[in-house]
């Protein structure tokens, strides 16, 4: 129970629980490899409709399916590190992160333990099927349904808005978060005392009866009871004691509900003692401490803004002699401001904030040195047909193309801006790209140009600027980049139309607004699955 208890108050940090567990994780896993393999195949139905098909691992008697490939099929969003190897699910209410050769699973930060752990292979983690998918049918609001003889796995999405409980308790009072995802009026939710119990009723609403049980009675609520009607949910609280006060407030942009409790202003520090006697003990603030430090330690704090070129080197050079060190300067620092609004506790690095020139090895030396945990370099595009428009996010790899290698050309050029003895550094990247194949930050680096261009294209689709996609090509400025890395093209300064709203600051904004709006997605990603 002791080891129970501790589980349930483990945050986001719960996966460190794995130092504590590898010498199991690691002896399960290696019972597992060392049996008999086979791949078979299971067909996965969503609300009844066939939507592909799937490899099951059997091992030892058991099926192992992977995680990336079920997300992929059923079109859930993902973010993967495959450095810590962690997969986060977005399910359509629930997040559900799973770590390779750990057996505990964290949903909606509730930490979960399956009887075998998660397993690392070919890049992917494969989860064991028996215990992963029961505990996604009694914890989200999915119902899943395994049938191994047939190999057959449904999937529907269970009839709820009402997904979960957690409670609270203050020092003058109880809070009561209620999870939906319906965005319920104030009219639509009442309150009141029956006999001992706290009815919240939410008409229209229907309750996930199994999630909201789960919830742990805390401050003045004994015990929790669901009751559905065809007309409305109500949840049931037993108070130890009648509050002073009830209020409801709803907080549909978060899609929850809040229901204060209030006991009195002040509290006693003996009643406040009283009231905790019965509370499950906390972790230790040493280990606390310890888990926060790591954490840390991979939080998305510093990142390093890149406006290309600059000085003596212009960069492309377009419509009316626009240069493109004049457009990228202005965005970048736009984007800057931008982070330092929304984000206060963010480092911000610029490779440069005025017109002067800065090579290109140094600039990932900067990010490097500033230990720097994503790096944007924001360019403008340039080609040699008027009509050619849009904008595109590239990651770092071999071109693919004729128009990636023309973009790949044009960036490259800022090597002949630099003195002759240091052009040799610059020889065999070919090479050194094919040695980066397996680098750390590849998928992080994909998943945030992804990010980037989505959020972008939001920006810019009453503007008739055409969407490029995402593209790989061996840039110079990002190879080296010890983080996450990206290279906007934000338009073609050849092209009349785009060269024209380059040159306003509205349309720069847009430009930074939408990169913010990527790196903020990633980071709320990448951040979720430490």
């Amino acid at each position: 129970m002791k080891r129970r208890r501790f589980l349930k108050y483990l945050p986001v940090g719960g996966f460190f629980l794995v130092k504590f567990e590898n010498a199991l994780s690691r002896t399960l896993t290696g019972l597992v490899a060392q049996l008999t393999r086979s791949t078979d195949t299971v067909k996965i139905y969503l609300d009844g409709s066939l939507k592909g098909k799937l490899s099951i691992w059997q091992s030892n008697r058991m099926s192992y399916l992977s995680a990336n490939k079920l997300a992929e099929v059923l079109a859930y969003r993902t973010y993967f590190n495959d450095t810590k190897k962690k997969i986060v699910l977005y399910l359509p209410h629930n997040q559900v992160v799973v770590t390779a050769s750990n057996a505990f699973i964290i949903i909606d930060k509730d930490v979960y333990q399956m009887p075998a752990p998660a397993i690392w292979k070919n890049g992917e983690i494969f989860v064991p099927a028996s215990f992963f998918l029961p505990l996604l049918n009694r914890c989200t609001s999915l119902t899943l349904s395994f049938d191994s003889q047939k190999q057959k796995l449904s999937i529907s999405q269970k009839d709820i808005n009402i997904t979960g409980v957690s409670i609270l308790e203050k020092e003058n009072g109880t809070v009561i978060h209620v999870k939906t995802t319906r965005k319920f009026k104030a009219g639509e939710i009442t309150v009141d005392m029956r006999y001992g119990w706290l009815h919240v009723d939410f008409y229209g609403g229907k309750t996930d009866s199994t999630k909201v049980n789960q919830a742990r009675p805390a401050g003045l609520v004994r015990r929790i009871k669901t009751f559905q009607f065809p007309e409305l949910a109500s949840l049931a609280f037993y108070l130890k004691k009648e509050p002073l006060a009830k209020e409801i407030i709803p907080l549909p942009e978060k899609n929850e509900v809040v229901v204060v409790l209030r006991t009195k202003e002040k509290i006693t520090e003996d009643e406040l003692a009283d009231l905790k006697e019965d509370q499950e003990p906390e972790l230790s603030e040493e280990m606390k401490k310890q888990l926060e430090e790591e954490r840390k330690k991979w939080l998305i704090d510093t990142i390093v803004i890149d406006p290309g070129h600059g000085g003596k080197d212009p960069g492309a050079i377009g419509v009316k002699k626009l240069y493109e060190k004049n457009v990228v300067l202005p965005i970048a620092l736009k984007l800057g401001k931008i982070i330092k609004k929304e984000l206060p506790g963010v480092k911000i690095v610029f490779t440069r904030k005025s017109d002067r020139f800065i090579s290109l090895r140094r600039r990932t030396q900067i990010a490097n040195e500033n230990n720097g945990k994503v790096f944007i370099s924001i360019h403008a595009n340039w080609n040699r047909k008027k009509r050619v428009n849009g904008f595109e996010t590239y990651i770092l790899g071999p071109e693919k193309g004729e128009r990636a290698r023309d973009v790949v050309l044009k960036e490259n050029s800022v090597i002949h801006f630099e003195d002759a003895s240091t052009r040799k550094e610059y020889e065999g990247i070919n090479q050194i790209l094919a040695t980066m194949a397996q680098n750390a930050f590849s998928r992080q680096s994909e998943h945030l140009a992804e990010l980037v261009q989505q959020e972008l294209d939001k920006q810019f689709r009453s503007l008739k600027i055409q969407n490029r996609g995402v593209k790989q090509g061996p840039f110079w400025v990002m190879v080296g980049a010890s983080m996450p890395n990206i290279l906007v093209e934000t338009g073609f300064i050849s092209n009349p139309y785009n060269a024209k709203i380059l040159r306003t600051s509205a349309y720069q904004y847009k430009v930074a607004q939408g990169i913010f709006r990527g790196l903020l997605r990633f980071k709320s990603d990448y951040e979720n699955a430490i």
